[in-house]
């Protein structure tokens, strides 16, 4: 799920009446109880089934905490980002635990300054997957728990590999990739590949985290015009100019297009498994999962992640001990993250809960296989990105690169040094 945070900004400088009706997220209650237990009414924002799987966990925490009461208010990624920028600017209206995309971590904790509390010495950053810690750290300290992951990896058609004859343990790099995809095409009249060529840059941003790059170095400057960054666009370029993409231009076309057989692969996120069963149920048995494919041979394989969330605390909270021990009790059980993932879909981010056999079973949609090692696997070896409180605005920059370049056939290298001079303009 993406989002333009700039525009939601600029909606929330005239919707500040939206923080009046929720008083002060928390209560006026004192931390500890006369036990020495916890106590307090946590107020909790967040969106449909992670709100679900985190009322559930609340009932758990309760048995351990039965002086701690839960507030959950359920609303849309679009909606908790308006509130939270208006809420944070008069400090009026937070909540005590709120439910963020993992990209988004970085803008907020950026923009609103000591404005949440620190997990730095609660959490062993070495049991979550390195790219979530990273979008959880900010100025080197982490301001929210990692949840939620999104490693990827490359959905394929069985059948249609199996009709053109193509094996998917002989795709190695990208151009073997590229030569399969034509080999597909001639005997099947599918394409490869879904590339969106204006809506979005998923396949380049994916191809560049697997060169270790990003839109942003360690300290955040812009570097789109980087030797990764023009090797990922030319690659993207190169399978365009082939003829085996379709241009999923919108999330339904893609749908269409995979109920058409109109392509073979997708190149996503471990969450995809549900939007396909979702999409063609009819089609169980014809998909698996094969790793991105890479851009040398030898290279060492590197991952890449698109999506997952974080939980964070709002330093205003009034019950920040009570709301901090949830959090932590709910991203570092083993159970709750199964739980999550098999009620709910969400792909844990947590290293133990990853060493259980639920993540070991074959998925008999993808023909038997043990899809969820590949994605994990991938999980650990995602690079660790410096989104940013610039990744929005860059995000825009990025789409319209592709476009100049796959639609109007635009210099790869002119189009991406433009670019770049136009974040470091923007993003002084």
């Amino acid at each position: 799920m993406k989002r333009n945070l700039l525009s939601i900004i600029l909606a929330a400088a005239v919707t500040v009446s939206l923080c009046a009706c929720n008083g002060n997220g928390g209560s006026s209650e004192k931390k500890e109880n006369g036990d020495g237990g916890l106590s307090g009414e946590i107020t909790v924002w967040s969106w449909d089934v992670a709100l679900a799987h985190l009322e559930e966990q609340a009932e758990k925490f309760r048995e351990l905490h039965p002086d701690v009461e839960f507030n959950f208010e359920e609303m849309g990624v679009d909606q908790v980002y308006q509130k939270m920028t208006t809420c944070l600017q008069s400090g009026i209206g937070l909540p005590d635990i709120v439910s963020l995309e993992g990209e988004q971590m970085a803008k907020f904790g950026t923009k609103f300054p000591g404005k949440f509390a620190e997990f730095t010495d609660m959490i062993n950053t070495d049991d979550f997957f390195p790219i979530k810690v990273a979008e959880c750290t900010v100025d080197g300290k982490v301001i929210a728990y990692p949840w939620d992951s999104g490693p990827c990896g490359m959905f394929y058609r069985s059948d249609l590999f199996e009709k053109a004859g193509v094996k998917a343990e002989d795709i190695v790099t990208w151009d073997d990739f590229i030569e399969a995809g034509k080999t597909i095409k001639d005997k099947t009249g599918s394409d490869i590949l879904c590339m969106a060529e204006s809506r979005n840059d998923l396949v380049y941003r994916l191809m560049l985290m697997e060169l270790g790059g990003f839109y942003f170095d360690e300290e955040g400057n812009p570097q789109v015009n980087s030797e990764e960054s023009v090797r990922a666009m030319e690659m993207c370029k190169k399978m365009f100019d082939e003829g085996i993409t379709f241009n999923n231009s919108s999330w339904d076309d893609m749908i269409a297009g995979m109920s058409a057989d109109k392509f073979a692969c997708i190149p996503e996120a471990v969450w995809m498994v549900g939007s396909i069963k979702d999409a063609v149920p009819d089609q169980e048995g014809k998909w698996a999962v094969m790793p991105l494919p890479r851009f040398d041979a030898d290279q060492e394989p590197l991952g890449a992640s698109n999506g997952g969330s974080a939980l964070a605390v709002p330093s205003a909270s009034e019950n920040v001990e009570a709301a901090q021990e949830f959090v932590k009790f709910c991203m570092e059980d083993v159970d709750a993250n199964i739980e999550g993932f098999q009620n709910y879909g969400l792909y844990p981010s947590y290293l133990p809960a990853l060493e259980s056999e639920a993540f070991e079973e074959g998925d008999e949609f993808f023909g038997g296989q043990k899809i969820f090692e590949l994605f994990t696997e991938a999980g650990k070896n995602a690079p660790q990105v410096n989104y940013t409180e610039n990744f929005a605005e860059a995000l825009e920059m990025s789409k319209n690169s592709v476009a100049k370049i796959l639609l109007e056939d635009e210099d790869v290298a002119e189009v991406l040094d433009a670019e770049q001079k136009e974040m470091e303009a923007k993003f002084k």
